[in-house]
């Protein structure tokens, strides 16, 4: 037995079959898909590229917004700081007053006891000089 190793047209038509479904599968399925996967790859990449560049903008507002939230915060500090200030000035200048008040107040009736005290020791006095007398006149029966 013998073994032919000279190619036949079989073959020639099978790799002209081959060249033509290559060509046909290349053309109607292999180019639409890798179009399809291209546009996706592309849709992603810039879908990546919109979505870092919304984040950086969203970082920048986030941080300025925080820089003038820190800002607003030291503004009402000193805002608080600045009314507590006159606050305790106030209430400082209202004790003072009340404390002045207070003095004259006590003062007024220190004053009148005194007067009302003096008043009552010339009355111990006069009725003191009276009551003696009276007494000195019972003792001794006769108008003194």
């Amino acid at each position: 037995m013998q073994i032919n190793l000279t190619p036949d047209y079989s073959l020639l038509a099978i790799m002209v079959i081959f060249i033509l479904n290559y060509l046909i599968v290349s053309k109607f399925f292999l180019r639409p898909i890798n179009q399809v996967i291209e546009a996706r790859e592309h849709e992603v990449r810039s879908a990546n590229e919109v979505y870092e560049q919304s984040m950086a903008r969203f970082n920048e507002a986030t941080t300025l917004m925080e820089e003038k939230l820190h800002i607003a915060r030291h503004a009402a500090a000193d805002v608080r700081d600045r009314f507590r200030k006159e606050a305790a000035a106030y209430r400082a200048s209202i004790v003072e007053k009340t404390h002045n008040d207070a003095g004259g107040i006590v003062r007024e009736a220190d004053e009148k006891l005194k007067g009302d005290v003096a008043e009552a020791r010339a009355k111990i006095v006069t009725e003191s000089e009276a009551l003696a007398h009276v007494a000195a006149e019972r003792i001794l029966g006769r108008p003194v």
